[in-house]
């Protein structure tokens, strides 16, 4: 687990601790388990309702794996590498061992790409081609997010209505009880929009914004890997595509690597021969 996880998740205890010790009378002033039922349950049938069930039961599977920032799969130093030596491949003419190099790729940006190249298709049709499968590999998390933020918007809504049938309980019986009673009954009924706002501003938006931020970055990789193929069809030199490599960066999520600039972070990229010819 990262640092920045570990304090996020110490923060929100802190909170929490915060709250209940200004709650009054007692630590259980603040559980409404029916409140929080008509919460969640009412929110989850609502995102349910307006997006497919297996994809909504996907997300809560993965909210412990979005919560730590590891749901977008891409290496992208091994990717850049075998974009690389594809080219250096490509360039002289090594095509058996292109194929074989293209086998071992896991990305399929770059094994579409590359095995488009080799049929000889059309720059134009490459890039087509490329983006259609940029935009399908983006889809599911851009989904995802998208389901998050439904849960935010329909979470402070359920949290009313909690609220609302409270109320309606407590004016039916306003003649049958006393102050007491009433206040305990309407501060019952204020917890469930208390629940609403949490779930919505302390859950569900902060994962969709870590989601999409996430998305943003792979976007950013398929686009450069995408620009490195184009490169690659014209036969340009590895180190010209390397050059365009340091230009757009790492996306942050590598593991760490010792920083002397841009051209130290790629210095040791691929081990391209110095006496390469042109």
């Amino acid at each position: 687990m990262r640092f920045f996880t570990v304090f996020n998740l110490t923060l929100s205890l802190l909170l929490g601790a915060v709250v209940t010790l200004i709650s009054p009378g007692n630590l259980f002033a603040l559980i409404n388990l029916p409140g929080l039922l008509v919460v969640l349950g009412g929110t989850l049938c609502a995102v349910m309702l307006s997006k497919p069930q297996q994809m909504v039961l996907q997300l809560l599977t993965e909210l412990p794996k979005i919560a730590k920032g590891a749901t977008v799969d891409f290496q992208a130093r091994t990717e850049f590498q075998q974009l690389l030596r594809c080219a250096q491949l490509y360039r002289s003419a090594q095509l058996r061992q292109l194929e074989q190099e293209i086998k071992l790729a896991q990305q399929p940006i770059l094994r579409k790409g590359v095995q488009l190249v080799l049929d000889r298709c059309s720059l134009r049709d490459v890039g087509q081609i490329m983006r259609k499968e940029r935009a399908r590999l983006l889809t599911a998390n851009q989904e995802k997010s998208q389901i998050l933020r439904l849960m935010s918007s329909y979470a402070p809504a359920f949290g009313m209505l909690g609220t609302l049938l409270g109320m309606i309980h407590m004016l039916y019986a306003l003649g049958d009880v006393g102050l007491e009673q009433i206040g305990e009954t309407m501060g019952f009924a204020m917890l469930t929009t208390l629940y609403g706002l949490v779930l919505a501003n302390l859950v569900c938006k902060p994962l969709a914004i870590k989601l999409e931020r996430r998305s943003a970055e792979h976007a950013a990789h398929l686009n450069t890997l995408i620009e490195g193929l184009a490169m690659l069809y014209e036969k340009a030199h590895p180190m010209l595509i390397r050059d365009m490599l340091e230009a757009h960066g790492l996306p942050s999520e590598n593991a760490p690597v010792r920083r002397k600039g841009l051209a130290g972070k790629f210095a040791k990229l691929l081990p391209l021969a110095a006496s390469h010819v042109d």
